[in-house]
């Protein structure tokens, strides 16, 4: 590893070295007293560093690399103070101060040379960016994503990551739906948008759903995605929807469900959804007679008043 050393502000006696031990105002050799603040300088009293003072202030400064290793390498310490050096750069400190001499914007090597001058451990200053230079940096880091995933935008990376499991859902095209014994999850892929157009929450962006027992329709921009009657009722006020990375993702809550209540005559097997919506086109239907074995083992839950699915009326 290569290391570089970085000279201090200002220079000491004869070059740089103090050559003898003697103090620096009188001369003597006897009882002599170390300057505490730059450790090169002796003293036999407090008088002759006051004196002296004058002509050793320009030159005492204090070392916090040469303090901090003192205790384990004296011998480097003592080296690092008489030749006025007052860090050590590794590479990757060298390579930072290179890259802020030729960046056009952002930190400069001032800034970055302040960070680190004097200091034992030296760090750069936490960076501070502009409004404009955080989205540059997101349109530069969006387009990086996409192309290591071949994709054109978040969104559709976004699409292609939702998985519907064989025979609990569908891939309708401009949505997708998959279910447990309690609910139905539907996503509806957004128009494209610039970068930071989608907020992580619905009711910040211009994506509007509006959710009945019967019914939902999702909406951007006023213009209709998707809607229509819903082929079972749901609980409207505990189903929830959410905005990620261009997808509205919906959480419908089924009314009939395992875990609460059946509706008179029916059992577990009629929670089953075979589509989201009444009267669906034929793609959009699964094309089952009866529930796969694995929808009984998704997830549901017992609540307060349920009777665990006997029949019964749903609240």
């Amino acid at each position: 590893m290569e290391v570089q050393a970085r000279s201090g502000p200002g220079g000491v006696a004869d070059g740089g070295v103090f050559t003898s031990k003697a103090c620096m105002n009188c001369g003597a050799t006897q009882n002599l007293l170390k300057c505490s603040r730059c450790h090169q300088a002796w003293f036999c009293s407090v008088q002759c560093q006051k004196a002296y003072w004058p002509f050793h202030k320009s030159v005492c400064r204090r070392n916090d690399f040469a303090d901090a290793i003192e205790s384990t390498e004296p011998k480097f310490a003592s080296w690092m103070r008489k030749h006025g050096k007052i860090a050590v750069l590794k590479d990757d400190e060298v390579e930072r101060l290179e890259r802020a001499s030729k960046s056009g914007n952002g930190t400069k090597r001032e800034d970055v040379m302040r960070s680190m001058y004097g200091r034992a451990d030296p760090k750069p200053l936490a960076p501070s960016y502009t409004p404009e230079d955080l989205r540059r940096m997101g349109e530069a880091q969006e387009r990086r994503a996409l192309e290591a995933t071949g994709t054109a935008s978040i969104a559709d990376a976004a699409w292609a990551a939702i998985d519907i499991p064989r025979d609990l859902g569908l891939d309708c095209g401009p949505y997708k739906w998959c279910q447990t014994q309690a609910q139905v999850f539907v996503y509806v892929k957004l128009p494209p948008q610039p970068f930071s157009k989608y907020s992580a929450f619905g009711k910040a962006s211009k994506a509007e759903v509006m959710l009945e027992p019967t019914a939902m329709r999702v909406s951007w921009g006023g213009e209709e995605l998707l809607g229509g009657e819903l082929c079972r009722e749901i609980k409207c006020d505990e189903s929830t929807w959410f905005v990620s990375d261009g997808v509205v993702e919906l959480a419908l809550l089924k009314r009939y469900r395992r875990g609460l209540a059946y509706a008179k005559g029916e059992t577990n097997a009629n929670t089953y959804w075979k589509s989201v919506f009444a009267n669906p086109e034929e793609k959009e239907a699964l094309q089952v007679n009866y529930p796969p074995s694995k929808y009984y083992d998704t997830e549901w839950r017992m609540e307060e008043g349920g009777d665990g699915g006997g029949p019964g009326t749903a609240r």
